[in-house]
């Protein structure tokens, strides 16, 4: 693994640790595979898997993006559910 690729994981693992390393809807059906996703547009869209330049828009714009557990983020994109506005209150 390349030291961009260092940087990249140990910086998304920060970001998660800083937004409490949990799923914001913190239900019982969670799956613990943690992801960014995108409340509000950036300039960054479709799937990062952790590039650097979705590093760099989460750090830009942290209130564009809500921590949501991997069923709960596909749930989300598929429009199955709108997040509720305290969720929306409680992030960064």
């Amino acid at each position: 693994m390349t030291n961009s690729n260092n940087w990249i994981k140990e910086r998304m693992k920060k970001l998660r640790e800083e937004r409490g390393n949990v799923c914001s809807m913190k239900s019982e059906y969670c799956c613990g595979q943690l992801e960014f996703a995108h409340i509000a547009p950036t300039t960054v869209s479709g799937m990062g898997r952790g590039r650097k330049e979705r590093v760099y828009d989460i750090i830009k714009n942290p209130k564009s993006y809500i921590l949501l557990c991997h069923k709960h983020h596909n749930e989300y994109d598929a429009n199955e559910y709108e997040l509720p506005e305290v969720i929306r209150e409680v992030e960064p």
